[in-house]
């Protein structure tokens, strides 16, 4: 249902204390069991959460915790779906602007919103399951560890703090020598990353709006270092440094260093945010069937030129595997996954092919990726 709303849903996303908090960072508050982002044309983001219990008790007290948790994670759709929900409950649920949803009414729902119709690993849960075997790295190991902070630990950051954590996850144990290209758990990591940064990414210029593009790279260095106070603060540092030891200024000091290329895929996302939505699909999609074996993907997409958001998807990955140093050959082997070639509309605009054009040209027609494996 998060997807034929248009949002990229993501499931058990953790909700913790924050580091500024009096008790242990990192401490689990709960978690989120549907918790779905969608990102508008305009730049705003919307948020969704999904509660999904099974058991039929204590309705009221599930109400009170999804309305609790819209203000801590900003939601604007809240959903609580429950086995049974008795009418004391429903009546406090209409009071807070929750919309509560029993077994029978999801039922009657799906068959309204023609859900059956989503069909593929992505929407039959097959994807998720293999996902979990796919990245199923032995205890201890550091890929399983990778693994666990990309699905969990990593949600607990800020929006910039995801990006740049990202963008230098090859440095981390000399990652970027060890992951392999022709190891298929190895690109489902990478396939899990770009969706992480691709996310991230939207919420980062979420922030910025179209006339931030006269002074982008001000803005984004705002963006990246918490504001622009706290950027003067850490330039008068770096300035202070500078004189006192002759090390790199201060903008080398708090630039990332992949700071440029960074600085290229925001000024490109915001001038197309429209196709952003969809690109970011399109790497949920692909992680999900490359995962399952599937190979193409399905068109579920919301009718934006898909070309151009694949072609926004490719240039995500390609930002991912630039800072972090790795393979190219990584590159080149999701590539075919996140292309698409549709038939172009009829009544498309001039416009719109121009931009494609502009952007790329054709895009190869999506094809199946080839085992990694050897089998």
């Amino acid at each position: 249902m998060a997807w034929a709303l248009g949002y990229i849903p993501l499931l058990n996303v953790p909700v913790t204390l924050p580091a500024d908090t009096n008790s242990r960072a990192g401490t689990d508050l709960t978690d989120a069991d549907v918790f779905g982002f969608r990102f508008s044309a305009s730049g705003g983001v919307s948020r969704l959460l999904i509660d999904c219990k099974t058991a039929s008790g204590r309705a009221v007290d599930r109400v009170l915790w999804v309305r609790g948790l819209q203000d801590v994670l900003h939601l604007e759709e809240l959903y609580l779906f429950k086995k049974k929900i008795p009418e004391s409950a429903r009546w406090l649920a209409r009071e807070l602007k929750v919309n509560c949803i029993d077994d029978t009414e999801l039922y009657e729902l799906d068959a309204r919103l023609g859900l059956s119709r989503l069909k593929g690993p992505y929407f039959d849960g097959v994807g998720y399951d293999s996902i979990d075997t796919l990245l199923s790295f032995p205890k201890g190991s550091e890929y399983r560890a990778l693994a666990q902070f990309l699905t969990t630990t990593l949600w607990t950051l800020s929006p910039a703090h995801r990006v740049l954590t990202l963008l230098n996850l090859g440095q981390q144990n000399h990652l970027h020598s060890k992951l392999r290209p022709d190891d298929r758990a190895h690109v489902g990591l990478i396939l899990l990353a770009t969706r992480s940064l691709a996310i991230s990414l939207g919420l980062l210029i979420s922030e910025l709006n179209v006339l931030d593009v006269l002074k982008i790279e001000d803005r984004l260095r705002e963006e990246l270092h918490g504001g622009a106070e706290s950027l003067a603060q850490k330039v008068r540092f770096a300035d202070a440094i500078h004189r006192l030891t002759g090390e790199v200024d201060s903008e080398q000091a708090i630039d990332h260093k992949g700071f440029p290329l960074l600085l290229e895929e925001v000024n490109r996302l915001l001038i197309r945010r429209y196709a952003l939505n969809d690109a970011i699909r399109i790497t949920d999609l692909a992680l999900h069937y490359f995962a399952a074996g599937a190979g193409s993907l399905p068109r579920h997409l919301s009718g934006s030129d898909s070309n151009l958001s694949a072609k926004m998807a490719s240039d995500i990955l390609a930002l991912f595997v630039k800072s972090n140093s790795l393979d190219t050959s990584f590159s080149r082997a999701i590539i075919g996954l996140l292309a698409t070639a549709p038939e172009a509309n009829a009544d498309a605009s001039d416009e719109r092919r121009t931009e494609s054009k502009e952007i790329g040209g054709q895009i190869p027609l999506l094809a199946p990726l080839p085992p990694l494996d050897g089998n």
